[in-house]
């Protein structure tokens, strides 16, 4: 073959390769300019929180919830709390007449802003957390000073009252350290992990349960949910948990009765008797908080009382007190106290 010939055959074929690629990127363009997008429907701000969360038991919510706090996720962990998620959740009827009194500030600004509230088993002290769960504080439920307990991050998620007085810090880094109440190390700083912990934990979007230390733990959770949260009740018969899309559930922990499904809800504390559980619903647009009520529903469900009623003020992270005659909560960076009738 002449030289001319093979120039017009490398021409022709660099002529059709072009017309190729070219017929490719116009193609992904268009594709690209005129594909529907799949949406999710992100929910209205500018409503009450009583008009946000009195919808009936059968409707649902959908919504994308980035939120940048970490105040309802099992971990004090900023990218978690960041993942999209679609949430369906049953929401409320109430029918029960329970409520809170007028709240009194254990905390003010001048200290700082707060978070998570737990009572001391005597019901004289409070201990809680800063933002991102950075350090632990203790206060009298009366008032009184201010005692900094640790200065750790990530440890006030997970932490918790013992029976004798003294506090157990675990950190989100897998260390566990013991407190006396006035910020004294009890004991150094040592490892932890799953293997190892009795009671509830969330593990794998899991929630378990081990009864005593060498025992198995087993699966309490149930369903396609992530799960996370487990809380047992004072009288070790219940479990309380949360799923990420459908909300708290009350199961019994031998198995001798149904799961009951509450629907939307965070952050549970139980009553002391174990009847019941005090919890937040809070209405978010996928950023912050807008709204925010504490509710208590009985162990079976079937009773549910809106405790606060305020559209105005966003009440979170409730915790019964010992005797059940109170209920501590963050409101704005302040713990508050309030008696529960």
């Amino acid at each position: 073959m002449s030289d001319s010939a093979n120039i017009r055959n490398t021409n022709s074929n660099a002529r059709f390769i072009f017309v190729g690629v070219a017929s490719l990127l116009l193609g992904g363009v268009l594709w690209w300019r005129f594909a529907e997008p799949k949406r999710v429907e992100e929910p209205s701000s500018g409503k009450s929180s009583s008009q946000a969360l009195s919808k009936s038991a059968n409707s649902t919510t959908a919504s994308v919830a980035r939120l940048e706090n970490v105040f309802f996720l099992p971990e004090a962990d900023q990218s978690y709390a960041s993942q999209p998620r679609v949430s369906s959740r049953k929401q409320p009827v109430v029918n029960g007449t329970r409520r809170l009194g007028p709240p009194r500030a254990v905390t003010s600004k001048a200290e700082g802003e707060f978070i998570a509230p737990r009572w001391s088993p005597d019901g004289l002290e409070l201990l809680f957390s800063r933002p991102g769960y950075a350090g632990l504080f203790v206060k009298g439920a009366d008032g009184g000073k201010l005692i900094q307990v640790t200065d750790k991050e990530g440890v006030g998620f997970k932490t918790k009252w013992n029976p004798d007085g003294s506090i157990t810090a675990l950190s989100n880094t897998g260390e566990k350290q013991t407190f006396l109440p006035d910020g004294t190390p009890a004991e150094g700083p040592s490892p932890y992990d799953d293997d190892s912990y009795v009671g509830a934990f969330t593990k794998d979007d899991k929630v378990y349960y081990r009864a005593a230390p060498g025992e198995p733990a087993r699966v309490v959770s149930e369903g396609d949910d992530r799960f996370y949260g487990g809380v047992v009740s004072p009288d070790g018969r219940y479990i309380v948990y949360n799923g990420l899309y459908s909300g708290l559930y009350i199961k019994p922990l031998d198995g001798s009765g149904p799961t009951v499904y509450l629907g939307e809800g965070y952050s549970p504390s139980w009553l002391p008797d174990s009847s019941g559980i005090v919890y937040n619903i809070s209405v978010d647009d996928g950023h912050q908080i807008l709204a925010s009520d504490l509710y208590l529903a009985t162990v079976d469900g079937t009773n549910i009382s809106n405790l606060t009623q305020t559209p105005d003020t966003i009440e979170l992270n409730p915790s019964v007190s010992p005797d059940g005659s109170a209920v501590a909560y963050e409101s704005d960076g302040v713990i508050y106290v309030a008696p529960l009738y």
